[in-house]
């Protein structure tokens, strides 16, 4: 029996890497469907098929995704901008699940060590591009993505990465199928003192070179925790997730370089505790109850302010900042099918969120002795949601939705979304979508607005796909319109977070999979969006107007598999304000080989090269000014050159 399943799972994973597969998705409609017949367009990454092409976290594997790029604040946060959205300090616009579970704080809206999670603890991740939030609420402003990790491997497994990290881990699982009843357990630790060379800091456009520690090394410690666990037991389940991400202070909070000592200067983390079921009523009737208890800590430890005779004769300034914050959610989705034809989901969430610490600790000198954030901050959040799906026949399917989030410490938002699906016959399916969706402040942004109130920013876009499906390849193209409403961002010259002028973003995205034969794939996608802002009428910050990718995956003697992904990032935009050139263009080739695979018994190895042309990678930097003096990074952030990596590991 065991070797069987073992068996089969091989048979799966090399069909992943090598086939064109029918995936279900949940996280578009909460209703199992095949990808290419959800609303909007759906992106499902498979972890097996990822090691293979060389990506090694989630947030490298989200590049892969149409419309969707990669930014980088300067203390180390990551930034992903779906279709142009997302860049600026604390800008939180994507919904970041992790299991399930949204992960997303309510301090600043982002979910760091969720992007930082090692490919190796991932079964898959699904994405759904532009609003979500008439299903899944606050947040899912620019997009939705669910990573679903590992529970059906038995494994032990290393890996390193050279001027990387390096650590190993394990999954195990046992099922007892006369009980229904099953546990899982995924962990995987991570450590290592990485950096980039970094000629000149913000001190050099100041004139203030003496004071700097450029030329030098950005500081780029690191250290990973994670640990997911699952028990269930028939209709009933309970999962456990922690968290610990700790990071150095990359290129300073100032633009000054901070000292290459490997100080963990930033620690995130989260523990999370759900409970929930999975009831069948009736033939017609179904719920999922849910129960869920998350605590996030966000701490600053001797971060890098500025150098010694900056502020105090002598000596450097560090300082330390901590942050807590819990959330309690109930949630109930009643799954009603009234006939075959017909699927209506109602649903009820309810959450509580607080500040359980909000403290900052400076030097004596500056006499800095109150909160940076109001401890007694908390928000509750009802909401109800209503969803019909109805097939007129059995090739079209109109989706309508309606979702009402009423919060304590804001106002009442309504987000609705209108879609049909036309399966015009077995190889062609047409989409058209119009969806709507706000993004509430966060705690940092009502604690620090410019002047009066935040209000919500919204987003209302609209949708026309086309998927052509044949045995040997597919092809999906979708052209959208984004129409953006009050955006939330940072303002230097406010001094505090505004509500910025409209922007208006229209673009195409294509992808296409061929395999030429059982054991020869390519997969490539191209996307180009046009932004601009109503107030400037310039393009976005922080976006660029041309992504793409190209993957060749070839099975020359099983079980030997060899990829080569390119990358294509075009011009990126500067913050406004900025007066230098736009951020150069770059192309990055990873090439990776690997045999076997952590489904198929036995020994599995990994072995790659990224960035195998050694191109010079920069991110835009962020806008960073002191006692009302601006620092601008002279270099941006470059970030790392050729690099070799291995991952080995055992499948039992």
């Amino acid at each position: 029996m065991r070797a069987q399943t073992a068996e089969a799972d091989s048979d799966a994973s090399l069909q992943g890497l090598m086939t064109l597969l029918e995936q279900e998705t949940r996280l578009a409609t909460k209703n199992g469907m095949n990808a290419d017949f959800v609303p909007g367009m759906a992106t499902i990454l498979l972890g097996q098929d990822l090691i293979a092409r060389g990506v090694r976290n989630v947030g490298d594997a989200l590049a892969l995704v149409p419309g969707i790029s990669q930014g980088l604040e300067m203390t180390g946060e990551r930034q992903i901008l779906s279709r142009g959205v997302g860049y600026g300090y604390a800008s939180g616009n994507i919904k970041l699940l992790l299991d399930g579970v949204s992960m997303n704080s309510t301090v600043f809206a982002t979910a760091n060590p969720v992007l930082n999670i090692p490919i190796e603890q991932v079964a898959r991740i699904e994405v759904i591009r532009g609003p979500g939030a008439s299903v899944h609420g606050e947040y899912a402003f620019a997009g939705v993505i669910d990573v679903i990790t590992v529970k059906q491997q038995r494994t032990l497994h290393g890996q390193a990465m050279e001027e990387g990290e390096y650590g190993g881990g394990g999954a195990w699982f046992w099922r007892d199928p006369e009980r229904d009843l099953s546990f899982s357990v995924n962990a995987l630790g991570l450590e290592g003192d990485g950096g980039v060379a970094v000629a000149e800091d913000a001190l050099y456009g100041v004139d203030l070179a003496e004071l700097s520690l450029a030329p030098g090394s950005s500081n780029e410690s690191r250290r990973y925790r994670g640990l997911f666990a699952d028990l269930r037991w028939g209709d009933l389940f309970a999962a456990v997730k922690v968290l610990d991400d700790d990071y150095g202070d990359y290129f300073g909070i100032n633009h000054f370089l901070p000292p290459d000592d490997s100080r963990l200067a930033s620690r995130q983390g989260y523990q999370s505790l759900q409970l929930g079921a999975d009831l069948e009523l009736s033939q017609r009737l179904s719920t999922r109850l849910r129960l869920e208890a998350l605590r996030h800590h966000r701490d600053r430890a001797d971060l890098y302010v500025s150098p010694k005779d900056y502020f105090l004769p002598g000596q450097p300034v560090f300082m330390s900042q901590d942050y807590q914050e819990t959330r309690y959610r109930a949630s109930a989705d009643l799954h009603w099918r009234p006939n075959p034809r017909h699927r209506v989901l109602f649903g009820l969430e309810g959450s509580h969120v607080e500040v359980d610490e909000a403290t900052w600790d400076w030097p004596e000198a500056f006499a800095i002795d109150f909160p940076w954030l109001d401890e007694t901050r908390n928000r509750q959040i009802l909401s109800l949601v209503a969803q019909d799906e109805y097939r007129l026949n059995d090739r079209v399917t109109l989706t309508g939705a309606l979702r009402l989030d009423d919060y304590s410490d804001a106002s009442t938002y309504l987000s609705p979304r209108l879609a049909a699906v036309w399966r015009m016959n077995s190889g062609h399916i047409l989409k058209l979508q119009y969806a709507r969706a706000f993004r509430p402040p966060t705690f940092y942004e009502l604690e620090y607005p410019s002047e009066g109130s935040i209000d919500a920013a919204e987003i209302a876009t609209y949708e026309l796909g086309y998927i052509i499906r044949r045995p040997f390849w597919r092809a999906r193209l979708i052209l959208f319109q984004s129409d953006l409403t009050e955006p939330i961002v940072f303002s230097d010259e406010a001094n505090g977070y505004i509500n910025n002028a409209d922007a208006r973003l229209r673009g195409v995205e294509l992808e296409y999979e061929y395999r030429f034969a059982a054991d020869l794939r390519v997969d490539a996608n191209l996307s180009y969006v046009d932004s601009v802002n109503r107030g400037t009428d310039r393009r976005l910050p922080g976006g660029t107007d041309l992504l793409g990718n190209l993957a060749l995956l070839w099975r020359p003697v099983e079980p030997w598999t060899a990829a080569l992904q390119l990358r294509y990032v075009g011009e990126r935009e500067r913050r406004v304000g900025d007066p230098r050139a736009p951020v150069d263009a770059y192309t990055t080739a990873d090439l990776t080989l690997s045999y076997g695979s952590a489904s198929r018994r036995g020994l599995y190895t990994h072995l790659g090269v990224k960035n195998l042309g050694d191109a010079d990678v920069r991110y835009p930097d962020q806008a960073a000014s002191l006692g009302g003096v601006e620092l601008p990074y002279l270099d941006d952030y470059p970030r790392p050159g050729r690099r070799w990596w291995l991952s080995v590991g055992y499948a039992f």
